[in-house]
């Protein structure tokens, strides 16, 4: 691939890495102002940044497969990745089915939604994962959408990786634009790992805040 072409790839992926720190400190800030609303905003805007990057680095789709192999071919990176993963990769396709698929296999469940807090502590701790839209557990930094789980540590320690290995070639590719900025290596202590235990967890918002409907009556599933 020509290297201008990959020199373009490896500018947005840096935006991408931009865009998700600035989304880190949108979560961190909004757990110690226990604000629902700027917490889910910044999980949202991680898990899309991470997509972006999950998509241009493995494509599942056959016509993007040599861009994506020039690209990890630049940045050392192997094909078998943290980031090259399934739900990762489709999190936002067909977005309005997958709610309504979600809506429909929930249907006489327990559900649970917009939920902040301690899963394993609070009244829900016997909800299950397939019946949860949205919630952040602050103990294990687990973020659930859709009845599917990420580790948010787990995921921010593979974007840290990648965020390194784009600084590095971006500053090779454009040293000009690293003349007033920190080195790569400094940049890596930056945003992206802002989220460990000792920062996310600075306020947990109140189990009551949170929203949990019944599609029914009923809390237990249909037999």
């Amino acid at each position: 691939m020509d290297m201008n072409v990959i020199g373009l790839h490896i500018h947005e992926l840096r935006n991408q890495c931009r865009f998700i720190e600035a989304s880190v400190d949108i979560l961190n800030q909004s757990m110690e102002k226990q604000a629902s609303v700027g917490v889910f905003f910044g999980l949202q805007n991680i898990m899309l940044g991470t997509n972006n990057i999950s998509r241009t680095l493995w494509t599942p789709r056959k016509k993007g497969k040599v861009r994506a192999a020039s690209l990890r071919k630049t940045l050392d990176l192997p094909e078998k990745y943290p980031l090259n993963n399934e739900n990762i990769l489709s999190l936002v396709d067909h977005a309005d089915e997958a709610n309504d698929q979600w809506i429909n296999q929930s249907k006489d469940q327990y559900i649970l939604y917009d939920f902040i807090g301690d899963i394993s502590k609070s009244q829900h701790k016997d909800v299950e994962t397939k019946n949860i839209f949205r919630a952040f557990d602050t103990t294990t930094k687990i973020y659930t959408y859709l009845g599917t789980s990420f580790n948010l540590e787990a995921l921010l320690k593979a974007l840290a990786d990648v965020n390194n290995r784009v600084n590095q070639v971006h500053m090779r590719l454009y040293p000009d634009q690293w003349k007033e900025e920190p080195a790569p290596q400094e940049k890596e202590k930056t945003a992206l790992k802002k989220a460990g235990p000792k920062k996310t967890v600075a306020k947990k918002s109140a189990p009551k805040k949170s929203a949990v409907k019944k599609t029914t009556k009923k809390p237990a599933a249909k037999k």
